[in-house]
């Protein structure tokens, strides 16, 4: 319509124009006058026609310029899903070279579960990705609410029962019911959520949870404990994963086991594993007991060393003797130091193991180690603490075990 209303503008003043050169150019024909007018109205309408196509020609280039732009955030998305795709198959390899060296002269029971633990790892990947938690914040499944009812059975009932825990162990693997559970580590004096640390919960059909002092030692003697560590320590990579681009200075302790320790072929592969994905350094934490550290060949020794060198740090945890060399933990990478409350606070008889807390506390400052204080359970517990400058407290005083926001959907 536009265009029709400018023509006929061009078209008056074109019959204007006809009408008054006549006039003006006596001298000239009224043809000719006439003629001048005419062609006067083809330019104007040509050079209209040109600037019109013009104009739709930028127009279009800038639908071109932001359907590339699409285009490329489609690339983009495509590029994030394949390195994610990668990254899972990757995952796969690892746990089945873990779950494969675990069953190395096992019986066929031990095999079937790697089997099982095979397909667990597909129904890993289809899991809805759990809502981002905000920075400092508590994770969900952290917060005060119900909490599934614990399996108690009594020593008597543990040693006739063993094959029945044995049972829900294999149910569980199964029916993928190992959950992951987070436990706050607070920083002191203002007991802010820092850190958390990973431990796995074996659940029963029924929803009852069996308790770790229950199923860990029946785990370990058919030989299931390190399939079940390495299964946690996935999980664990998999919730870091799906939270990597939310920004968080918390930092996450999951145990390394001794059988993943003594086994070399899986250790070097898992290394590798860390090695393609070293976004995860600032937020992993290896946790290895005090009596593995001791343990440690010179191979494995060479293997963490690797690990400390990517970034990774490592936690000493289970303490039962205070005489630690603070500054070789520090030259292999160790950050942080996990003692019970009660071995900080009950002197024994004859006094050989014990060290006393602010010792302690300056050869761990010396050391550039932090302090982690565990199973805090009484306020007067805290102010002892806080006299001694530790640096982390944990336990029930600060926050149960909880299952994070995968294992709460599921329960």
């Amino acid at each position: 319509m536009t265009h029709l209303i400018i023509l006929a503008s061009y078209a008056v003043v074109s019959a204007a124009a006809g009408f008054v050169l006549p006039q003006v150019l006596t001298q000239l024909a009224p043809e000719i006058c006439y003629a001048i007018a005419g062609a006067g109205f083809l330019v104007a309408t040509l050079i209209h026609e040109i600037l019109s196509r013009r104009i739709e020609q930028r127009e279009l280039l800038g639908q071109l310029d932001v359907a590339f732009d699409e285009i490329d955030d489609m690339r983009e998305a495509n590029q994030d899903l394949t390195e994610n795709l990668v990254r899972t198959r990757e995952e796969m390899v690892v746990l089945t070279a873990a779950v494969e060296s675990a069953a190395e002269g096992t019986n066929d029971a031990l095999v079937r579960e790697m089997k099982v633990l095979r397909s667990q790892l597909g129904h890993m990947e289809k899991v809805e990705r759990p809502k981002a938690s905000r920075p400092g914040r508590e994770w969900p499944g952290d917060r005060a609410g119900t909490e599934p009812s614990t399996l108690v059975l009594t020593a008597a009932e543990e040693t006739v029962n063993k094959q029945e825990i044995l049972g829900y162990i294999r149910e569980a693997l199964e029916a993928n019911r190992v959950d992951l559970y987070m436990q706050p580590i607070v920083s002191l004096p203002q007991r802010r959520t820092r850190h958390y640390e990973a431990f796995s919960r074996i659940r029963t059909g029924d929803g009852r949870i069996v308790a770790a002092q229950q199923y860990l030692e029946v785990a370990k003697q058919e030989g299931l404990i390190g399939t079940i560590d390495n299964l946690l320590l996935m999980r664990c990579v998999q919730l870091l994963r799906r939270n990597e681009k939310r920004p968080s200075d918390t930092s996450f302790f999951v145990n390394i086991s001794h059988h993943t320790l003594n086994d070399e072929s899986f250790l070097a592969q898992f290394i590798d594993f860390m090695a393609s994905n070293p976004s995860l350094a600032a937020r992993l934490v290896f946790e290895i007991a005090q009596q593995d550290v001791a343990e440690l060949s010179k191979a494995a020794l060479a293997q963490l060393a690797r690990l400390g060198e990517m970034g990774f740090r490592f936690s000493m945890d289970q303490v039962s003797i205070l005489d630690i060399d603070f500054q070789a933990l520090a030259e292999s990478h160790f950050q942080f130091i996990k003692i019970p409350i009660n071995l900080l606070l009950t002197l024994p008889e004859d006094g050989a193991d014990w060290v006393h807390p602010r010792n302690l506390k300056a050869k761990s400052a010396v050391s550039e180690i932090d302090l982690v204080v565990e199973r805090i359970e009484q306020e007067s517990d805290v102010i002892e603490m806080l006299e001694y400058g530790f640096d982390y407290g944990q336990g029930f005083l600060f926050g149960a075990p909880r299952p994070t926001g995968e294992a709460a959907r599921a329960a």
